[in-house]
């Protein structure tokens, strides 16, 4: 059996292509959930509802969007380093966490149950 060499291909609503690269397709994922993270406002700023709904609510709508055919990304550094700012910056307006406030990504995570980004992925 002979297999075709294409230029590009479509997988799980992800172009994969000689020509564009996995960073084209980050900016799009990040862009995407952050609609959605903008669409969900009204949950973020509602006091009645508890912060562990609230981050259950982003892990299953915003952070889903983003991660989607993440399995087709070229992994580096770089990549994985934007994908984990924007989490941690959702993360941080969710939980009213101000940049003056002095806590490490990392108390973020323990606070929220949450594991890095590049973790997630294996």
């Amino acid at each position: 059996m002979e297999i075709e060499e294409v230029g590009s291909f479509a997988y799980l609503g992800s172009v994969v292509s000689e020509s564009r690269g996995t960073e084209e397709d980050v900016a799009s994922r990040i862009k995407t959930a952050n609609v959605v993270f903008v669409q969900l406002y009204p949950v973020w700023r509602n006091l009645n509802i508890s912060k562990e709904v609230k981050i259950r609510l982003f892990n299953t709508n915003v952070k889903s969007v983003l991660l989607y055919a993440c399995e087709t990304w070229k992994t580096t550094n770089q990549i994985t380093r934007r994908v984990q700012i924007f989490v941690n910056k959702c993360v941080r307006r969710i939980m009213n966490i101000k940049w003056t406030d002095k806590i490490t990504n990392e108390e973020l995570w323990r606070i929220t149950h949450q594991k890095s980004i590049g973790n997630q992925k294996k």
